[in-house]
């Protein structure tokens, strides 16, 4: 069993990278599925630097995310955190 608390940012984007590719494929298989709890992308429920999860491209209203597990408010923030496109 992986210990979420001692991934690297660097683990944590390939990985959630991984299951995006593999969803937009439509081959991802149930292990791949599996979204990465709050505490291991490092979730808050408030912004950080003006970034929140309304602006991401992960986030799906009204309090989802494709890659994290649990409620996600949206002026929460991870360090998955990618701008939407304008």
């Amino acid at each position: 069993m992986t210990d979420f608390n001692k991934l690297s940012r660097r683990q944590v984007l390939g990985a959630a990278a991984g299951v995006t590719v593999a969803g937009a494929l439509g081959a991802a298989t149930p292990a791949m599925a599996a979204k990465a709890p709050q505490a291991a992308v490092k979730y808050q429920p408030e912004p950080k630097d003006g970034k929140k999860c309304e602006d991401c491209v992960l986030f799906q209203a009204p309090s989802s995310c494709k890659n994290v597990d649990g409620e996600i408010s949206p002026n929460g923030w991870c360090m998955i955190w990618a701008k939407k496109p304008a």
